[in-house]
């Protein structure tokens, strides 16, 4: 019998790929996508067999240990080929961002894969290493991480743990299911695209979320002998549609880093063995799902899907690799579209699954924001004129900042040096880090000149305290008050009254993405709006040049974004250094020269840290990143990574 030979994906820091021999003995069929087990060096790795091999023309070739399950077809290791290619990610490596738990065998006695990690609300937070503060700053800025994302940020098990251990960060193995609060009220849109879906990708900008979650209902009753898959941004969400979905279809599965890695593969076979409706975050997206008829990315403008894991990919890259290796329909779909995709629409590169999205605009109102007493007594008084109300407040805490007005002095943490936000816990105040969560003794008086302090800002904890103080008992259940992170619109629920409580604030940070995010910002709590949406914000003059109409914004931020060369009209490159007993003056000398060729949008240069955003042009110009990091790996003092098209230039 002729010897095979095959060729292999082993997830190390390399792109090149591995040549094995298959031994008579072993199983040979169908052996593309399968998970082998490989001599590498000196210990034994898993690996994924891309394709099949002549003889190759060196005579050491070694043995695979063993043939086993097959994880992907053909298809995805075309659609990861090219992936890793786009990002300039080691195939090894790219391969194992997709692959489910299970098969990183050397990881599955490991406890914590498949967790999601939470910062602990009212924890107390001791003396911290700067590892720690780090991985804290991480978990504040985001709603959870996966063990995966952790891993790959560089913490590792120990760091992690003690942090657990010293109850400061909460394991779950996942959210539960908001049963309560599903609206799916009696919207019955019937898009005559149902019928007429082409191989192509397409924008849903129907602006009423559960608009759009009736019309994938309608859809998945359309489609006969096929899989339907949604990806989602959350695990929450994932729950959500789940339960709606499972109660109306017959095999429902979800699929997310928050499931075992057992239960993760049995869903992983079933999706490649029947038709499914699959429901999942990024992690699913490349599972090889029989018969796949459409592929959906809900709330496709969502940060999320930029991943911080190698590759750092972007979910709308990967969908469009899986249209055109597929030739299925691919729906990108969310209430106001990422730039990206609007661009995209314009120059008629995706198609509009439907017409200009309606907003009900009837009864908007505008207040300005003068102070938050002032404030106060405005949403105060809208509680008592309606049967329901939703205060977004935008932030959590009780006041921004603690400060002295007399010698300038300001709340900082002795930890990690970032400001003190005021907390209230049953009637009491404290302060407490917003990056590393140290808590801290309120003072109503300046520590350097015995002067009264005062506080700056406010959040949900304030606006709560007000409410129920001057409000008469029977009025509370009338408002409920929430921080935009909590603004969930399916989880939510629909209210008569909604206030927008200063989103102003998302202005104060320096990034170009700012005035994108505000009106978002403005926007997304009229989804759960029934009759009379308020604002108070000092920007009325710009609301009411947009006059709260989608399209006429985007536009205009695109003209902005374009005549200042900046994202989607530039391709970036973002080059991270990290080195040890290295300073960063000298790496940077060695950084610049080696891409001189390359345009320098913005770098940092730190001791043990640099940071560089180059300017790319085209295909070729990827090829000195990826020389750069095979030049460097060798070095055992210098760690690299690299993001093609990064979500910030910080």
């Amino acid at each position: 019998m002729e010897e095979i030979f095959v060729e292999v994906a082993v997830p190390v820091p390399l792109f090149n790929t591995f040549v094995y021999r298959i031994p008579l003995h072993l199983n040979k069929a169908d052996l593309i996508g399968r998970k082998v087990k490989v001599p590498f060096k000196s210990t034994k790795h898993y690996g994924i067999i891309l394709g099949v091999k002549n003889q190759p023309d060196f005579s050491k070739v070694k043995d695979v240990f063993s043939v086993e399950d097959k994880v992907f077809t053909e298809k995805e290791i075309n659609i990861i080929k090219n992936l890793s290619e786009f990002y300039i990610s080691p195939i090894g490596l790219t391969v194992d961002y997709f692959v489910p738990n299970k098969i990183r065998e050397k990881n599955i006695k490991d406890p914590f894969i498949g967790k999601l990690f939470f910062l602990k609300e009212n924890s107390q937070v001791k003396k911290l290493t700067h590892k720690q503060k780090e991985l804290l700053e991480l978990l504040y800025e985001r709603d959870y991480l996966t063990y995966e994302d952790l891993k790959e940020l560089g913490f590792d098990r120990k760091t992690i743990k003690s942090l657990v251990d010293k109850g400061i960060v909460e394991v779950k193995e996942g959210l539960s299911i908001l049963k309560d609060s599903l609206v799916l009220s009696s919207y019955k849109e019937d898009y005559e695209s149902i019928n007429t879906l082409k191989n192509k990708i397409y924008l849903f900008d129907e602006f009423y979320p559960e608009k759009r979650l009736n019309y994938y209902l309608q859809l998945t009753q359309k489609i006969k002998n096929g899989s339907i898959h949604i990806i989602l941004p959350s695990v929450e969400l994932c729950n959500i549609y789940y339960e709606i979905f499972s109660r109306r279809f017959k095999n429902v599965y979800v699929y997310n880093d928050s499931i075992s890695p057992s239960t993760q593969w049995q869903v992983w076979k079933k999706a490649m063995e029947q038709n499914v409706i699959l429901i999942g975050t990024v992690s699913s997206a490349v599972i090889p799902i029989k018969n796949q008829k459409i592929l959906i990315v809900e709330e496709e403008d969502s940060k999320v899907y930029k991943s911080k894991r190698t590759p750092k990919i972007d979910i709308k890259r990967v969908a469009y690799y899986i249209n055109k290796e597929k030739g299925i329909p691919v729906i990108f779909a969310s209430s106001i579209p990422s730039l990206e995709s609007f661009l995209s629409l314009q120059k008629k590169q995706i198609i509009h699954l439907n017409n200009k999205p309606k907003i009900n605009s009837a009864n908007i109102q505008i207040i300005p924001h003068k102070n938050i007493n002032s404030d106060l007594l405005v949403i105060k008084d809208l509680i008592t004129k309606s049967r329901s109300c939703l205060i977004v407040a935008n932030k959590s805490y009780y006041s921004s900042l603690v400060v002295c007005e007399r010698c300038g002095w300001q709340a900082i943490c002795q930890k990690c040096g970032y400001h003190l936000n005021v907390h209230l816990k049953e009637g009491k105040k404290y302060l407490e880090c917003g990056r590393c969560k140290t808590k801290y003794e309120y003072t109503p008086l300046c520590p350097e000149c015995d002067f009264k302090t005062t506080e700056t800002g406010f959040g949900k904890e304030k606006v709560e305290v007000f409410l129920k103080k001057s409000l008469p008992v029977e009025f509370w259940n009338k408002f409920k008050v929430v921080s935009s992170l909590e603004l969930k619109t399916l989880s939510v629920g629909k209210f008569e009254t909604v206030i927008n409580l200063y989103p102003d604030f998302i202005l104060d940070f320096p990034d170009f993405r700012s005035e994108y995010e505000f009106f978002k910002k403005v926007m997304i709590p009229i989804t759960v709006c029934e009759k009379n949406y308020v604002a108070i914000t000092n920007q009325e003059e710009e609301l009411k040049r947009f006059n709260f109409d989608v399209y006429k914004f985007l536009t205009w931020e695109l003209k902005k974004r374009e005549r200042l060369n900046l994202p989607p009209f530039i391709k970036v490159i973002k080059l991270e250094i990290f080195t040890k007993n290295l300073k960063g003056s000298i790496v940077s000398n060695y950084v610049e020269e080696f891409f001189k060729n390359l345009k320098i949008i913005k770098k940092s240069v730190l001791d043990n840290y640099l940071m560089y955003i180059f300017e790319y042009k085209n295909e070729e110009d990827k090829k000195i990143f990826k020389d750069f990091y095979e030049k460097t790996l060798k070095k055992s003092n210098i760690k690299i990574t690299i993001e093609v098209n990064p979500s910030n230039f910080q």
